[in-house]
Formats: structure tokens, sequence, C-alpha cells
């Protein structure tokens, strides 16, 4: 018998590139773009559709609508009821779903093989001929309004939420992609219809395809369904950032009184999706607060034992989203805690990361990579993702490159670049009778009316 060497680690093998199909692009009638690519693992198909028609294109008097509108489709349309369409979707044993962020709406289409035809069917329905019937818009508004009622008591939703306001203002960054309840209340079928006229388009519109077909003939199947669907005119563009709401460097408290722990949140101003520095940010984020091990979480979770986790992150869009760091601490440390994160930042250039810093987060990147490719419902979405953001074609697959690349000069660069203690603002949600006075040595307090 041969007993294996246990003392003696395997040689460990370079990590392969993510594998991804080769994917062909067909244009159809009206401008509306697919890409598709045989993926041949299971008799399945996955689907993503993407619509410009993200909450970043409501206007301000009209907040929440982009939601709704994707929300409202599934809810009556070519003469189907509600309940016809959910019984329709039972029988082909497909699942559709929405979801809207700032930059766009996005369906996603997972069926069967043999399914393809029918599921095809419903999603050009929905899209295509929705009946905006008033009963379903009542119902659906009234739930985002809970939603949005219910948020009002989250001290995680309430710190978010002044955050961004701090940040962007009247951007369409600075408010919830749910909407408020002013405006809500306005939206009803024929607001929810104007926008899916103007923003519903097939030359603002793509689809990615994967899964068991053959890209000549779905390219067919799509014309079948989606050839008649004609450009219509010209809506009005996103809002520019002007600037922001609060200074950088204050303190904005929401109080809430009673609070047994405060939410904090330190942001800024970050970068676009596709910047030049994208990658080197990923790294320097890893450092800081992206990962378990990272420099915020050993610091106020491990050290000192005053959260669950601190993390941060950057919301990569279309436009420069914010930088968020984020804790929950007992009410006693919350100033104590915001100086050691406002330090860990700062020490991103003040203290220059280990070599095993450094280590650790490109390993982090390129080897969770992969995994990030394993279904067909993943690779679909990851095209998506690429082709919303006018990414490289070989972007996925040379990103693993990219990240080695880093070295610790470009970490220091992007953290003085971004997270300079100017460009930081300052939200805690809390007990403010027991913290306002500490939080006032970190910077003027401004607080807003109770929500």
């Amino acid at each position: 018998m041969i007993l294996a060497d246990r003392k003696t680690p395997p040689l460990s093998k370079p990590t392969p590139p993510p594998s991804l199909p080769e994917f062909r692009e067909f244009l159809l009638p009206g401008g509306f773009r697919a890409r598709v690519a045989r993926v041949a693992r299971l008799p399945e198909v996955a689907i993503r559709l993407v619509i410009d028609g993200g909450s970043a294109s409501e206007a301000s008097a009209q907040a929440g609508v982009a939601a709704l509108t994707a929300r409202v489709l599934q809810a009556g349309a070519g003469g189907h009821s509600a309940m016809e369409l959910a019984e329709w979707l039972d029988q082909m044993g497909a699942s559709v779903g929405s979801g809207v962020g700032y930059d766009s709406a996005r369906f996603s289409l997972h069926s069967l093989s043999d399914s393809l035809d029918d599921a095809l069917d419903y999603l050009s329905t929905v899209l295509l001929s929705p009946d905006f019937p008033e009963e379903e818009v009542a119902r659906i508004r009234a739930e985002r309004m809970d939603e949005v009622r219910r948020s009002a008591d989250e001290p995680t939703e309430l710190a978010g939420e002044a955050l961004s306001e701090a940040i962007f203002g009247a951007h369409p960054y600075g408010r919830s992609v749910r909407g408020q309840l002013d405006t809500l209340e306005s939206l009803h079928p024929a607001e929810v219809e104007g926008f899916w006229r103007a923003r519903y388009r097939p030359e603002k519109a793509f689809l990615i395809a994967a899964g068991d077909i053959d890209p000549e003939g779905f390219a067919d199947r799509l014309e079948n369904r989606f050839g008649g669907w004609s450009p219509r005119e010209e809506s009005g563009s996103a809002e520019a950032f002007q600037g922001r709401a609060v200074a950088a460097g204050d303190v904005v408290l929401v109080d809430r009184p009673g609070s047994e722990q405060s939410e904090i949140r330190i942001g800024a101003v970050g970068l676009a999706r596709g910047d030049e520095d994208e990658v080197p940010v990923l790294v320097m984020n890893a450092i800081l607060g992206g990962l378990f091990n990272s420099r915020l979480n050993l610091n106020l979770r491990e050290d000192k034992g005053w959260t669950y986790g601190a993390r941060s992150g950057f919301s990569l869009r279309r436009a420069p989203g914010p930088f968020v760091a984020r804790a929950a601490v007992d009410t006693p440390v919350t100033a104590r805690a915001m100086e050691e994160m406002l330090a860990e930042i700062a020490g991103m250039t003040e203290r220059p990361p280990s070599d095993e810093e450094m280590e650790l987060a490109r390993n982090a990147l390129v080897l969770s990579l992969p995994r990030q490719f394993e279904t067909t419902s993943q690779v679909a979405a990851k095209e998506a993702e690429r082709v919303g953001y006018d990414l490289p074609a070989d972007w996925w697959e040379s990103l693993p490159r990219k990240v080695r690349a880093v070295e610790t000069e470009d970490v220091i660069r992007v953290a003085a670049k971004y997270l300079g203690r100017k460009e930081l603002t300052l939200v805690v949600v809390g007990d403010g009778a027991r913290i306002r006075a500490d939080l006032e040595g970190l910077g003027q307090v401004r607080e807003p009316p109770a929500p």
C-alpha cells in the first residue's frame, strides 16, 4: 500500500481565467440587439434582457416609476390577467424575474429548451403589450408605499438613504430606487404607461441568451416576436450631477431616540464602471473593507469587538456612484468607531499595504472569479453586465491579469484620489442625545428632519 505524503502540500496550479462561450451578435429591426451563445451543458436556456429604464432616467416628480413599471408589466398584458400570466408561467415551468437599478431595468428568463418558444411568447407579451390595469397598478403602488414606510423604521435603510442624499442631493442617485411616498402616490396607469412608452424602446434595449440553442435559429425566433418593436420619440436624458447636498467633512445625524446601536456610514463620490482606475480600486477596497480579513473588519470586529462586521465598497454605475464604508456599533462607542474607520481609510495612504495584504486581495479577486461563471444563468448575467457598461470584449478573461498587475503604488494612488478626508461625508443613525456631543468633535453636525 502506498501512503500519501501528508507533510508536503500539493503544488498549486495557476487558476484558469473565466471560460466564456463565443457570443454571436444580431441586430433586429428597430435597433434591438441580441447576443447569443450555445452552452450545451443542460437542456436549458437563460436570457437577460436589459432596458435603459432605470431610476436615473426618471423625472424627480415621478421617483419610483421605473421600479413600479417593471413590476406592473407582469400584472396584466396581452389581454391576460395577472393570474392568467402566473398560470402561463407555471404550465411551461419557466421563471421570469425583473429588477430595476439606477442604470437599467433587467428581466431574466430561465426555461427548458423544449419550452423556449412558449417562454419567448410570454416575455414578448409582457414587454411589448402590457395592459396597465388600474386595479393592479393601485395594488402594486400600495405595496411600494408600504415598503417605503417600513424602510423609515429600519436604521440600515435610513443610514443608506441619508448618505445618498447627502452626497448626491437632487440627482437620482440621491434617492432610493423604490421612490418616495409623495411621488408614488401620484403614479397612476397613465404615468406608468408614459414611462414605458418613453423608455422601453428597441434601440435602448439588448438581449443576452445562453444555453442549449442554435444561435441562427434563435435569432429567427426573436425576430418573429420582437421584429415589430418600433422606435419611439426620443425621451429626455438622465439628470446631471450638480454637486453635493451636504459639504464634505460634515456629519449628518439622523436622530433615533432610544436606539441601542448606531448605524455608521462614511461615503464619497466614487468612480464610474469601466473607469481606468476600476481594477486598482477593486484591489484597494479589498484591503480596506471588501474582505473578512480587511483592515476595517479586523480593527472594529476582531480587535475592538464593537461590531459584527465592518465593510466598504464602491457602487460602480454608469456615472460615478458612491463609496460607502459601514458598520453598526453599540451607542457608547459611536464616535470612537467612526474615528477608527476614518483612521483606517487614511491609513490606505499613510500605511501602505504589505506584500501579504496585496497578495490576499489579488487572490480573493482572481480565485473567486471562475465561480461566477459556473451556470448558464451566470454566464448570461455576466455578459449582460459587460455589454450594459460597454466594457471591452475580453473584460472577464483579462481581469485576472489586470488584477495581478496592480502594485502597491497603484493602491496608494487611488486611495488618495478617492478617499481623501476632504471628500468624505459622515452619517450616523442613532440616539442623538447620547452621541451628539462626541460627534461634534468630528465635524459640523447637521440634523435633517425626522423621517
